[in-house]
């Protein structure tokens, strides 16, 4: 625990001299019930007031987190608490992560033989620069150690529960078998934990998959394994771990994207995809479905831009409105789904990319991960991030070992 102490002790040495304003409660009783650390009393750090020792917690970077877990019953839930976040946010210490579901080369045998990829989940801190893999599993003594094995192929993510704190991988295919699974992976991201979700309630393949903001991960469309299009579609609760069947969309979609509707409320916006018969013919079209309403509401047929190909253009939720971004000119751009139904251009995209691969928004930013136009062996793909509010584009390096395709990305605050 000695780097964590460190950390702590620093950032104490930072905020020391705002500790008389805050209000010692003396309470402690009160203090830790608050704090969710049930009936441990004490301190959080011997000699200061609660308050301040919240303020020295909260700016703890995001990587200490889970030590900092270890430390005690009262920091435990502290760091799990509602209020701990909010100081991270009040203070500017709250970090944005990306997560990607990612393909890498599978460890091969050394004789040149070809082994179908990997796919691992990846974590973009965009505040501090950091890349990394999320370890799969806890405690191997009380998880089956072949469940927790690498994420399946093709598999999606989305951030998900009331919190915000969690990010759940669904579906995709075994890597062994290759085989659509119905598995739900759910990690707690303050915890850096995970645990085992309900199944999916059918196995499809290439579904579209998104928070609602309303808490609910949606799944719609894909295909079976007949390679049927499909139209149904679900809705999981993260919280409660419990699925629940959504009316069927108006169109088949195999391969559609999925985004929160804009104006919060809850709810997806299904776009493009392809029906069984018109397989790879991507539609221009799009249908809605927002929570309470009891059906899907078709959006008409210019939900992608007029000059843009559905299968190289990803739609986002940013800032509460849905994005869409390519290459070129004119290639981010707002739809206005409310009112005039067009699309109002926002900026060109990113400089050097060829195409886009996947969007996420990151609260009022936008993260892009496409290829690069002319890229060497190697550097295939690259990053972006930009403000909604406008400004130029901010390459984002991606270290080595990290360029492997994405197939989902969901963003959260931490």
């Amino acid at each position: 625990m000695g780097a964590v102490k460190q950390e702590v002790e620093d950032v104490c040495t930072a905020t020391q001299p705002a500790r008389h304003s805050y209000d010692s409660n003396p309470n402690k009783q009160e203090r830790a019930m608050a704090m969710g650390a049930g009936e441990e009393v004490g301190d959080l750090i011997p000699g200061l007031p609660d308050d301040v020792a919240m303020e020295c917690l909260a700016r703890v970077p995001s990587q200490s987190h889970r030590r900092m877990r270890r430390v005690c019953r009262r920091w435990r839930g502290a760091v799990a608490s509602p209020e701990f976040r909010r100081r991270r946010g009040a203070a500017g210490a709250a970090e944005d992560v990306v997560f990607l579901v990612q393909a890498f080369p599978a460890p091969g045998d050394g004789k040149g033989s070809t082994t179908t990829p990997e796919c691992a989940l990846t974590a973009v801190n965009l505040t501090t620069g950091e890349w990394r893999r999320v370890k799969q599993g806890n405690n191997p003594s009380t998880e089956a150690a072949s469940w927790w094995g690498p994420v399946p192929l093709f598999a999606q993510c989305a951030a998900a529960g009331d919190d915000g704190r969690h990010v759940a991988v669904v579906g995709g295919w075994d890597p062994d078998t290759l085989r659509p699974t119905t598995d739900v992976r759910v990690l707690d991201v303050l915890a850096g934990t995970w645990r085992r979700g309900r199944p999916m309630p059918d196995s499809r393949s290439f579904f579209g998959c998104a928070a609602g903001g309303d808490g609910n991960v949606y799944i719609a469309g894909g295909h079976d394994e007949s390679k049927n299009a499909l139209r149904s579609a679900f809705a999981y609760a993260v919280d409660a771990d419990a699925w629940r069947a959504l009316p069927d969309m108006a169109e088949e979609r195999d391969e559609p994207q999925l985004v929160a509707i804009p104006g919060g409320g809850g709810g997806v916006l299904a776009a493009s995809g392809y029906s069984t018969e018109a397989q790879g013919a991507f539609k221009r079209t799009a249908e809605r479905y927002a929570t309470g309403e009891g059906a899907w509401a078709d959006e008409g047929d210019v939900v992608v831009p007029d000059d843009a190909t559905a299968e190289t253009t990803c739609l986002a939720s940013v800032g509460g409105k849905v994005w869409a971004v390519r290459a070129g000119k004119g290639g981010v751009r707002e739809w206005d789904g409310a009112a005039a139904r067009a699309w109002r251009e926002v900026a060109g995209g990113p400089p050097g990319m060829e195409a886009c691969v996947k969007a996420a928004g990151v609260g009022d930013a936008v993260f892009v991960f496409g290829k690069v136009a002319g890229a060497a062996e190697g550097r295939k793909y690259s990053a972006w991030v930009m403000e909604a509010s406008g400004g130029s584009w901010k390459r984002v390096p991606v270290p080595s070992g990290f360029g492997g395709f994405v197939y989902s990305a969901a963003a959260v605050r931490v």
